[in-house]
């Protein structure tokens, strides 16, 4: 029965894989075809590296099998969007990868009609060529369907590898208090809602219209919402379990990380735990170098190329964080580590 319920979750996996790459190639090609106002992302033909990129994503999915048959998160994880939610989005993609791509094309970083005010200097700003960055409701709308298609439907299992490593280092006979840094849309809170034991969740983000959208995906009186950054927390000196993010830190200029992190650290109770998804960084994988090389350039990530450089190991000792451990899947890294 174990093998069935694995080999059902792979394939499952599989599909959204094979949909969203899809995608990603209908977008690329239209990008193309508009050539002379829009420029397409970068392409990798390395053959090599291309079959080592699809072990890779066969054997991340392996593994989120593998951790839901173990029982580190319920098989509900893996429920996919209706098809005419789905649809529905597909328009809205399309016309904005051309506007991504024409961004792209003339470096256009900072495209707002109306700029938003209540949002850190650092962040107003086009991440990704994307349409209003982080800041209306309409990006909110599709972001999480345009990580999907980038990362070719390998995004979810990618952010739920933390929760094993979390589960494994936590050691609580209670309902924890947890606190989410820069949850964007609620992509990651839909995972780890389902996977802890919660008296409290707190979800936090930047951009309001993001956080908007992550609000109305639950209805859990556990739950509170609310906009912050995550480099000036308003809350209590330890007053949490856990605290976690998932693809935050390479967004943001190293001292702001140097600052999150200290945040973390005062809001966390003593034994507490801190958890990071992210990521890969330079040489972790070397064949993977040039990719990290090409992300910020053709998605626009002024930070990227710091992040990857950076030794988060060394920051989490110094801030006083005990017993860090750290590992990498696929295109991502984790890291979790003891107040």
């Amino acid at each position: 029965m174990r093998k069935i319920l694995e080999n059902s979750i792979v394939v499952s996996n599989l599909a959204k894989t094979i949909l969203y790459s899809t995608e990603y190639r209908i977008m690329n090609q239209l990008s193309k075809s508009f050539s002379l106002f829009v420029k397409p992302p970068y392409q990798e033909n390395d053959k090599d590296l291309v079959k080592y990129l699809r072990e890779g994503v066969l054997k991340l999915h392996q593994e989120d099998a593998k951790n839901i048959a173990d029982g580190f998160y319920p098989i509900g994880v893996i429920k996919p969007k209706g098809p005419k939610e789905h649809l529905k989005n597909l328009p809205y993609l399309l016309i904005d990868s051309l506007k991504i791509s024409r961004r792209r094309k003339f470096n256009i970083k900072k495209d707002f009609d109306i700029e938003p005010e209540d949002a850190p200097d650092y962040l107003k700003r086009n991440y990704h060529f994307q349409t209003d960055g982080y800041f209306s409701e309409q990006s909110a709308k599709i972001y999480e369907h345009q990580v999907e298609v980038l990362f070719s439907g390998t995004a979810g299992p990618m952010r739920r590898m933390l929760i094993k490593m979390i589960k494994e280092k936590i050691s609580r006979d209670r309902p924890l208090k947890i606190l989410e840094l820069g949850a964007g849309v609620g992509s990651a809170t839909l995972d780890y809602a389902k996977a802890f034991d919660f008296s409290s969740y707190t979800v936090s983000d930047v951009s309001g219209p993001y956080l908007k959208a992550a609000k109305e995906r639950f209805n859990n009186p556990k739950m509170e919402f609310v906009q912050t950054a995550a480099e000036s927390l308003p809350f209590a000196d330890e007053e949490f379990d856990m605290v976690f993010s998932v693809y935050l830190f390479h967004e943001l200029p190293q001292a702001i990380r140097e600052k999150v992190l200290a945040e973390s650290y005062r809001v966390l109770k003593k034994k507490g735990i801190l958890g990071i998804c992210d990521s890969l960084q330079k040489n972790d994988v070397p064949k993977l170098n040039r990719v990290l090389e090409n992300f910020p350039i053709d998605y626009h990530e002024p930070f990227y190329k710091g992040y990857t450089i950076w030794n988060l190991n060394s920051a989490l000792n110094a801030i006083g964080f005990r017993n860090v451990e750290s590992q990498f899947k696929l295109l991502s890294k984790y890291w979790v580590a003891e107040k």
